[in-house]
């Protein structure tokens, strides 16, 4: 405020902390300014510490004394100072103006820029309005007094600022455009604690995201967003709320009741267990209007408009965050919503919370690559270039059934993808890389992954025509450090919100209709790997993205590097665009001496035919395992330390003391 109200000359005349006696007692002075004439006490109220009916006496008595000495006493609260900076600086220039010493150095029509670190006052900003819920005192009331936005990220604090500055306003539908590996979980988390009144109800496309979100806010889980980001606990000294999560499976729609889901806080669902096929099942069907006030959207770029509008007509009054990494929609159009913050990818890489990109390119000998059909009865079908293929992406039938007619481009691919894989692996060492292609179709995916074994890579597929417990099966032995799958071929199942560092190679062995899908899937790399072993070595982590030159990838590459201003300097030429392929027709004699290229972190014994494979873990799986459970256990315990303690030590620390005293 004195910045922008006078000149720097003005410091020699303020005086901080100033005693002044009065009777029997004696003030401290949060500023005074001197003049020639003109004694000016200016005092900062935190609503903390002036909101109580002790401190409301005191602060009169106080006043009084001071006005009787002949001081000239202004008061500025936090909110006036943030919400209305200009007002308080007139005001403060208009007693100024009284003494001629300190009218010499007031600034005329002053700029008067809102305070960069005053970080929102959840108290005042983030409450919603009363007259659309019945008010009542509730769990989102308390843990509004004790939510602290400093264990977020820069980047999520800054969109909590923005969101709760357009609520304040009255703003109803909002979205916030951040980068892959920004941390929109969980953003979307703090948002729906801090800007809630009754019931939040958070919406994903799909189960994947979902199961994000349900273990961000578990509190017995490593990693949940309530109590273990890295920056300590966002709700210290507070329970974790109540979740319901839902899936839009039979059994679990169908059979929860009205009383379950009132009896929560926050509920999770996917987009698809709305309304159940329109059914009286469905989540709507079982909540009236005023259930729900605080809606977010996850990945909305995937949706379009149309099918949400029946979710924010049932609930009119309630608030809305869609949230999405990309600028439009996955039919073209932007998102309809007011986009209050935008975060780039260029940014993520920047602060350290994306990998680098590094592109591989194949270029072909011939112009466009052939793929068959083959139908059961023995009839083939030719599937040549890039139209070809998106076409046949219309038809599931054909789309299971294709594969590539030669199979040499895929395995010059898997050339590139094993060696990036060494490269990787040293240098982040002891984190295992892992590598995640797309396929077109299940024949397609089983071609893929035989190549991959073939060439070293432990692999295996995922696709929605396997079990449940297949599926989650093969997720965990690619997943866990102690896992035995390097890579995963998937069908339109890893995509979109699906979180693990580890990949650091992406292969799209197909077309893509739209950017944002492509971008989805390189998104499921991008995010920076978090390891004790790792600290210091970010700018060490890069993202390789080997693809097929045909197929029509180039041009979502460069609307990746244009949209973030991502211009490679000649000496980058390498970042995107061709790259050698590398002559590996010798593998298995590891480059420069290094022993633990030639082998993969898994042991694989394996049978061509119809025998399935087997893998054996070694003992440093073992291990890893181990630990992957252990740190679970002292998840469950840290929050129930965090959620009894005002003030609680952060995550590791806890960990490091528990490991400490008890081995």
């Amino acid at each position: 405020m004195l910045a922008a109200a006078a000149t720097p000359g003005i410091a020699g005349c303020v005086i901080a902390q100033h005693p002044v006696a009065v009777a029997d007692r004696t003030y401290c002075l949060d500023y005074m300014l001197a003049g020639s004439g003109l004694r000016v006490v200016v005092e900062l109220d935190g609503f903390a510490f002036h909101s109580s009916r002790t401190a409301f006496v005191y602060d009169r008595i106080r006043q009084n004394d001071l006005t009787s000495l002949g001081f000239v006493v202004l008061r500025f609260s936090y909110d006036a100072i943030r919400d209305d900076t200009a007002r308080c600086v007139a005001q403060l220039q208009a007693v100024l103006s009284d003494d001629p010493t300190l009218a010499a150095h007031l600034i005329a029509n002053p700029i008067v820029p809102v305070p960069d670190d005053m970080t929102p006052n959840l108290l005042g900003l983030a409450t919603p309005p009363a007259q659309t819920v019945r008010p009542q005192p509730d769990y989102f009331d308390h843990v509004r007094q004790r939510m602290d936005l400093g264990p977020l990220r820069l980047c999520q604090r800054e969109a909590m600022a923005s969101l709760a500055n357009y609520y304040r306003r009255g703003g109803i539908n909002a979205a916030c455009v951040m980068s892959v590996g920004a941390g929109k979980t969980a953003l979307g988390v703090a948002a729906a604690l801090a800007f809630t009144r009754r019931r939040a109800l958070i919406v994903t496309p799909g189960r994947v995201i979902r199961g994000t979100f349900a273990t961000a806010l578990d509190p017995g889980t490593a990693g949940n967003a309530l109590y273990t980001l890295r920056g300590g606990p966002l709700i210290a000294g507070c329970r974790p709320p109540r979740v319901k999560v839902l899936d839009s499976g039979a059994g679990p729609i169908r059979s929860v009741s009205r009383d379950e889901l009132l009896s929560t806080e926050i509920v999770v669902t996917n987009f698809h267990a709305l309304s159940a096929n329109g059914g009286d099942s469905g989540l709507l069907a079982k909540l009236n209007p005023n259930d729900i006030d605080f809606i977010v959207i996850d990945e909305a770029h995937i949706a379009a408009a149309e099918s949400y509008q029946q979710l924010f007509d049932h609930f009119p009054h309630a608030r809305r965050l869609l949230m999405s990494a990309c600028f439009t929609r996955a039919d073209g159009k932007t998102v309809a919503a007011d986009v209050v913050y935008r975060y780039r990818l260029i940014d993520s890489i920047t602060d350290g919370h994306a990998k680098h990109l590094r592109a591989h390119r194949f270029t072909p000998d011939v112009e466009e690559t052939t793929y068959e059909i083959i139908w059961p009865s023995g009839d083939r079908e030719e599937i040549i270039g890039k139209q070809a293929l998106l076409e046949v992406m219309q038809d599931e039938r054909k789309l299971a059934r294709i594969t590539a007619t030669s199979e040499e481009p895929i395995r010059r691919v898997m050339q590139t993808v094993r060696q990036c894989l060494n490269m990787q692996h040293d240098v982040l060492a002891p984190v295992r890389p892992r590598v995640l292609f797309a396929a077109l179709g299940q024949h397609h995916a089983e071609q893929v992954a035989r190549i991959a074994n073939d060439h070293g890579i432990p692999c295996a597929t995922l696709h929605h025509s396997m079990s449940d417990a297949s599926i989650a099966a093969t997720r965990a032995r690619f997943e866990a450090e102690s896992g035995n799958l390097q890579g995963i071929v998937q069908l339109k199942m890893l995509g979109q919100g699906y979180d693990l560092p580890a990949i650091t190679v992406v292969v799209p062995m197909r077309p893509y209709g739209s950017f944002g899908e492509f971008y989805q899937f390189l998104g499921r790399g991008i995010r920076i790997i978090h390891h004790p072993a790792l600290i210091g070595r970010d700018d060490r982590q890069h993202l390789d993205v080997v693809y097929h030159g045909e197929l029509g990838l180039d041009d979502h590459l460069e609307t990746l590097r244009l949209e973030n201003d991502m211009d490679p300097r000649p000496t980058d030429a390498d970042q995107f665009g061709d790259a050698p392929v590398p002559d590996l027709s010798n593998f298995g004699t590891a480059p420069s001496g290094n022993q633990s290229a030639q082998n993969p972190d898994a042991v694989v014994l394996a049978e061509q035919g119809d025998t399935p494979q087997q893998f054996l873990h070694d003992l440093e799986q073992v291990e890893a395992r181990r630990e992957e459970r252990e740190l679970h256990t002292l998840a469950q315990r840290y929050a129930d330390y965090a959620a009894t303690r005002p003030n609680p030590r952060s995550f590791e620390e806890f960990v490091a003391v528990i490991r400490s005293t008890h081995g």
